[in-house]
């Protein structure tokens, strides 16, 4: 095995000449020896006339896939060490790419930093993992959307967790997606052709949630009129998602504890155990540290479901993934409602620059408001909530202007319309008033008002 602690020889895979142009210049200006292909053919005779410690390669090569150059080198070289690159990120993708033996995988435009971190994570000698065969399928589409950075971040995660058949905590606030993750680490998981039955513990009063969770015996309380399983035995040989874990008893808790650690659950009213093979994925809004502090989470319970904790962002911290959310959610709900509306540039802005304490629900649910509300084919920065223009009208970034230019006149209008409202909010409704606050006259007060249909 190759000294990694040396200078590497390095096989680049890119079908963008500016992307293996900086790689090479990059790695070559660090005592590399990089050879840049631009195709799988291309990669494979490079791999048969040379060996490679280090490759990086583009997961879209045009019309190609770069797991198949991943695939020859486990198959040629299996000590090259291959880290993918792509601009488009995705769960599958990540879960597929480490999946499959890569060490890293890097999001495009690509930052110095990270090439130096990977080439050093060679130099280290780590060596690809092992995965799935070349004919396994990657797994299904989820509805995870996103491309920043703390994205990658929660992808990598689920990719690395979702075979290790352990517990997991998903940590975030309300709306940023716990449950998609599960079902996520669920669906790239050996248990993916059985159950998964999420159950929100919130939702439910303590003998409720015992009983629906463990099930019960004819006559185990008023109403049990038949015996019933429970959710536990109903998810058996899948996944559990206990979502608002923390919003439990400790007297439940206790219970949890028990089914969790051993694997065997009792029905209300019984004194017989039924073994289980459930895998446990909680979740929570809120801080279990703080909780078990106060003496309402149990400390052994917090270390047996949260083997691996997962945090995740909130949409304050990824405001770069809002255009694609936009897009995503205005598709389906079109999709749902028959109908064809868009977004302009400016409305999408608008969204970037607002204050989102419900997260991405907040935006998907504004998003199909939007859709049924909008007598036009086009959302405009005008149809967005009073507040939001406000806020971006203050906002010196909501003035900046884009490569690809702005729509005047739709920019005009959204500030205008913010304006108006708030002085007619400050006079109390009175035009005339609001007017004088404008430095405007009366007839054009009223001019503005009617054609933004602003009543006041």
């Amino acid at each position: 095995m190759p000294d990694y602690k040396q200078h590497l020889r390095i096989l680049i895979v890119d079908d963008d000449e500016s992307t293996r142009a900086l790689l090479s210049s990059v790695l070559t200006a660090e005592g590399h020896l990089c050879a840049t292909t631009d195709s799988v053919t291309a990669a494979e005779a490079a791999l048969r006339q040379q060996t490679f410690h280090l490759a990086f390669i583009d997961l879209y090569l045009g019309t190609s896939n770069g797991l198949n150059v991943l695939d020859l080198i486990k198959v040629l070289q299996p000590q090259c060490a291959c880290v993918m690159m792509t601009a488009h990120m995705s769960v599958e993708t990540v879960a597929k790419s480490l999946g499959s033996g890569a060490i890293e995988y890097l999001r495009k435009p690509l930052l110095i930093d990270d090439l130096l971190a990977a080439v050093q994570k060679a130099q280290a000698g780590l060596t690809p993992a092992e995965g799935p065969t070349e004919n396994e399928d990657a797994g299904p589409e989820t509805s995870i959307i996103g491309r920043s950075a703390k994205m990658l971040e929660v992808y990598r995660a689920i990719a690395r967790v979702a075979p290790a058949d352990v517990s997991v905590l998903i940590l975030g606030a309300s709306g940023t997606g716990k449950e998609l993750v599960a079902r996520a680490i669920h669906d790239h998981s050996r248990r993916a052709n059985m159950p998964f039955v999420p159950v929100n513990c919130g939702a439910l009063p303590e003998n409720i949630l015992e009983s629906e969770l463990f099930g019960h015996e004819k006559g185990a309380f008023t109403g049990a009129d038949s015996s019933r399983p429970g959710l536990f035995e109903a998810a058996s040989g899948g996944t559990l998602f206990l979502d608002e874990i923390s919003e439990t008893k400790p007297s439940f808790q206790v219970n949890l504890l028990r089914a969790v650690q051993e694997q065997k659950i009792r029905r209300v009213g019984s004194y017989k155990y039924t073994a289980v093979d459930v895998r446990i994925l909680a979740a929570s809004n809120r801080d279990l540290s703080r909780l078990m502090a106060e003496g309402h989470f149990r400390e052994d319970l917090y270390y047996r479901l949260g083997v691996v904790e997962i945090q995740l962002p909130t949409l304050e911290e990824r405001r770069e993934d809002i255009p694609l959310l936009v897009q995503h959610f205005l598709k389906r709900s079109n999709v749902r409602n028959k109908r064809s509306v868009k977004i302009t540039d400016p409305a999408i802005r608008v969204l970037m620059n607002s204050a989102w304490p419900g997260n991405v629900r907040e935006l998907e649910n504004l998003i199909q408001r939007l859709i049924l509300m909008v007598e036009a084919p086009v959302v405009r920065a005008r149809d967005l909530p009073e507040q939001m223009l406000l806020l971006s009208a203050a906002s010196q970034e909501s003035l900046l202007i884009p490569e690809d230019g702005i729509d005047f006149d739709d920019e005009i209008a959204r500030i205008e319309v913010a304006y108006l409202q708030a002085a007619l909010r400050r006079s109390g409704g009175k035009k005339v008033t609001a007017a004088k606050l404008l430095h405007i006259n009366q007839q054009k007060m009223k001019y503005l008002c009617r054609k933004y249909k602003i009543k006041g």
